[in-house]
């Protein structure tokens, strides 16, 4: 699917939903005229950056698993800001087991259509089905990580579970990025066999805590390297998937504030 993106974490301090969040709020309000869908894949409901609240696709397990059509009543059903929709995971951790990933993957197949721009929050567990759907029908899949030696190790620890369940990932992120950090790029790269070409930098914001607090992403707060970053990211999903991109600007500017 070219206008699927996922974006999942090799452990869940990386910060998945909120750069995948972040990108998709960022499309949406330079991109007025096109849809686009954030959905979490994995186990958790993830809707600590939304204030409102958001209904879970548990509401589609029936259609998922008998592959009914559910495409019409789809959009109906997430939490809508404009041209944005939001579905969370599941209400129940525990019922994660009983969701896999052929039902994921006719999900996104079924709603393709309805939207420009799908952009899915897999979490950081492999062993679950949406998570599994939504990376094997990816146009491009992010893996983000962080220079915490807990994060590189637990990549190491996995990279051979991502190949035997044929998840490649196109891009790595590395999030909250300190270029004073001594895991210099230079050194993540060697140290995990990357081409140093697929490594991108997120760079560390100061406004963290302020936006768990207000249940908001990063993008809402006066940061420019953070905006740049994550535009960076959703120009690059806007080409894959063939639409105009976003013009990078300077101070802030960029951001149209309208969730």
């Amino acid at each position: 699917m070219n206008n699927l993106f996922a974006f999942h974490g090799i452990d869940h301090k990386t910060g998945v939903t909120m750069i995948a969040q972040s990108a998709a709020e960022l499309i949406a309000a330079q991109n007025s005229n096109i849809n686009v869908l954030f959905i979490s894949l994995n186990g958790r409901k993830n809707g600590e950056y939304v204030e409102e609240s958001v209904k879970t696709i548990d509401e589609f397990k029936l259609q998922m698993d008998s592959q009914m059509i559910i495409s019409r009543d789809f959009a109906k059903a997430c939490r809508r800001k404009r041209n944005l929709y939001i579905l969370a995971g599941l209400s129940n951790e525990q019922e994660q087991r009983y969701y896999f990933p052929n039902s994921a993957q006719y999900l996104l197949e079924a709603i393709r259509g309805s939207f420009e721009i799908i952009i899915a929050d897999t979490g950081s567990e492999l062993d679950n089905g949406l998570a599994l759907g939504g990376m094997s029908a990816a146009a491009k899949n992010y893996l983000i990580l962080t220079q915490l030696e807990s994060s590189l190790c637990r990549y190491e620890g996995m990279a051979q579970w991502f190949e035997k369940a044929q998840i490649k990932f196109d891009r790595f992120l590395i999030n909250k990025f300190y270029q004073e950090d001594p895991h210099t790029i230079s050194y993540i790269t060697e140290r995990l066999c990357m081409n140093k070409e697929m490594i991108f930098k997120i760079r560390a914001s100061s406004h963290d805590r302020h936006a768990e607090m207000d249940h908001k992403t990063l993008i809402h707060f006066k940061s420019d390297n953070y905006l740049s970053d994550i535009t960076a990211i959703a120009n690059e999903m806007l080409e894959v998937a063939g639409l105009p991109l976003i013009k990078v600007q300077r101070k802030n500017r960029l951001w149209k504030n309208f969730i």
